[in-house]
């Protein structure tokens, strides 16, 4: 049997800033290896749609944030996540200074990330952020190949799931209304050594919170976390199958199909029953006092 292909330091072609609240906070923390999140891009025409389309499928990008002193960390550039993108498609998902989206996969990242030496190592040149190519980090005082900085690059994380290069899921490049997209779901799969899940498609749930306007209420208790979180809380909600995704087979969901809730309600969405032993549904849950 051919050996599959792995994940490696040479996959690594690109390097894009991301920012947080002017770096006074960490971007998408709220991810895991393997997941499949949107990446945000800036509304800046020079650089649309060209720039944000130069990585292809398995080429892996390198993440890294500029950030303020905070506890624990110093000032300066951290390398945070390495992602791959899953699709040739960019999304305008907001009127927001970063609008555009590309679905990509996450193969590694760095929760307790590793300041940069910024006297032996400079992001200046890529520190824009647009998708820069991996020549444009630079070692001070001395020139060294591309591939030594791909190395530098893998060394910098403990943690690199390298078998997802046969995983990288795929999204058809669809053309589609809002209320009109029907994702199939539900369809069992094994991938990442023997880890079983219900496949959800990651663009449903997308559509379903741009459906909201970026006003992320919870439909049970309206909780809302920007309100509560200014800043931290900004654009963060969950979404919530109606109908519990790992009940069934294979299933045609809608945005409608889908319910905006807080990570509390959403909890108890999974966890409370009616006497007949199903799951309560939103009004139900509401009701409870």
């Amino acid at each position: 049997m051919k050996e599959q292909r792995q994940f490696n330091a040479t996959d690594i072609k690109w390097i894009k800033s991301v920012t947080r609240d002017k770096g006074k906070a960490w971007s998408y923390f709220d991810v895991r290896i393997g997941d499949t999140f949107p990446l945000n891009f800036s509304k800046n025409p020079k650089w649309y749609p060209t720039n944000y389309l130069k990585p292809k499928r398995k080429e892996i990008i390198a993440l890294f944030q500029t950030m303020q002193a905070t506890e624990g960390f110093k000032e300066g550039w951290y390398v945070t996540h390495l992602v791959s993108p899953i699709d040739e498609i960019i999304e305008k998902e907001n009127e927001g200074s970063h609008p555009y989206t590309r679905l990509m996969t996450v193969i590694a990242i760095n929760t307790n990330p590793y300041h940069i030496d910024e006297q032996k190592w400079s992001l200046y040149k890529c520190n824009r952020g647009q998708i820069c190519d991996i020549k444009t980090i630079e070692q001070r005082h001395s020139q060294i190949s591309n591939n030594q900085k791909q190395k530098f690059i893998w060394s910098l994380f403990n943690d690199i799931d390298t078998s997802l290069f046969n995983n990288i899921p795929t999204i058809e490049d669809e053309r589609f209304d809002i209320d009109d997209y029907t994702a199939q779901e539900g369809r069992e799969r094994t991938i990442l050594k023997l880890h079983k899940f219900r496949e959800r498609d990651p663009k449903i749930i997308a559509k379903a919170k741009a459906k909201t306007e970026n006003r992320f209420y919870c439909e049970v208790c309206l909780f809302n976390f920007e309100t509560q979180y200014p800043n931290l809380g900004s654009g963060f909600i969950e979404c919530h199958h109606k109908k519990p995704i790992s009940e069934g087979d294979v299933r045609e969901t809608q945005v409608k199909d889908l319910a905006i809730v807080c990570a509390n309600c959403h909890r108890m969405l999974h966890n409370s029953k009616d006497i007949r032993g199903n799951y309560l549904s939103i009004s139900e849950l509401t009701r409870i006092d």
